[in-house]
């Protein structure tokens, strides 16, 4: 694993905070403003290895703690990982069409971004994939549940990709939660190379506080905390997530309410004539007839926003629309009524 890491990040000596060193006691180091109210410690700074909230995730998630790392968003995670594995002008592969974030943060780090397309039916192309790696491919990235296409990638050609790839695999669960097959988390063990991206921003709605974390081997969880700035969880975010994360039955009641919902804007979808994809995520990927001009008339008529992706490659006239309320997914119907 230590080889796949880019050298100047294996020489690297992390920069090492007052909190590393001491966290009780009088704290008289690190220059916080001990005249400020103390009585939720937010003039102090957070532990920076989240070893509470790491804990909790990691028994949500049925890990050890050392397989665990938190982020702000999934998104700091991918940025993290891509400065770890891949050098300028090395090489990434995602499989498209999936989250757009892969290949801004490719970009900002001067990383070649190359797509590899999914089938027809959203699936991985191993043939395809295999045809794209080249010395200088350091990282492949995917999503399952995928957005926008909502499907679940085939755990099979999964395990085949996380065998063949010589590098990095980075799988986003983003939309686990809400689906109806098991996170791929189990096959950590098997594969070193394997890091599971996910997030609380989805089926724990708390996208407002930015918590998402990775499961990964040990190493690579080591590498994380090691370039990391130094607080980059706050302890605010990290007490939400913590108390959040003692109520599964929220969880699973919020869950509930969406796949119900789900089933029904589906149904409805298809009586106006759309085209809706299977979908494992709390979005439908729809398809319409001039999806672009009816996606701007339901903004600018309706205040409805939806998400255009029809540009996007095997998406020609597709959106992707949000599970709402009941009163949402009403509204919405009623809207796209009126030009269907």
């Amino acid at each position: 694993m230590k080889s796949l890491v880019r050298p100047n990040i294996r020489k690297l000596r992390p920069y090492v905070c007052a909190r590393n060193l001491y966290q009780e006691g009088i704290l008289l180091d690190a220059n916080e403003n001990a005249f400020a109210d103390d009585t939720q410690a937010l003039n102090r700074y957070p532990d920076p290895e989240s070893k509470k909230l790491r804990t909790a995730l990691a028994v949500y998630a049925g890990v050890k703690t050392e397989n665990i790392f938190a982020g702000v968003g999934s998104d700091e995670i991918i940025d993290l990982l891509i400065r770890i594995f891949a050098a300028p002008r090395e090489e990434i592969i995602v499989l498209e069409p999936t989250y757009g974030m892969y290949q801004v943060v490719a970009q900002i780090n001067d990383v070649k971004l190359k797509p590899c397309l999914l089938t027809e039916n959203f699936q991985p192309d191993l043939r395809k994939i295999r045809k794209c790696i080249s010395p200088k491919t350091k990282m492949l990235f995917c999503a399952s549940p995928n957005s926008p296409t909502g499907n679940l990638l085939n755990p099979s050609d999964l395990k085949k990709l996380c065998a063949i790839f010589p590098g990095i695999i980075v799988i986003d669960e983003a939309y686990i939660e809400f689906s109806s097959q098991p996170s791929f988390a189990e096959n950590l063990r098997r594969f070193k190379n394997l890091v599971i991206l996910r997030t609380l921003s989805k089926a724990w709605g708390l996208a407002g506080i930015r918590v998402g974390y990775c499961i990964a081997n040990p190493l690579i969880i080591e590498y994380l905390m090691k370039i990391k700035p130094p607080y980059n969880m706050n302890s605010v975010s990290a007490s939400l997530a913590e108390k959040a994360l003692k109520n599964k039955e929220n969880l699973a009641e919020l869950r509930q309410k969406m796949m119900q919902e789900r089933t029904r804007l589906s149904h409805e979808l298809k009586k106006l004539g759309a085209t809706v994809f299977p979908s494992e995520a709390n979005f439908l990927l729809v398809k319409i007839p001039s999806a672009s001009s009816i996606i701007k008339k339901l903004a600018e008529d309706f205040t409805i926003i939806v998400r255009d992706f029809s540009s996007r490659p095997l998406l020609k006239d597709c959106f992707r629309v949000t599970v709402g309320t009941r009163e949402e997914n009403r509204a919405f119907i009623q809207s796209l009524t009126t030009f269907l």
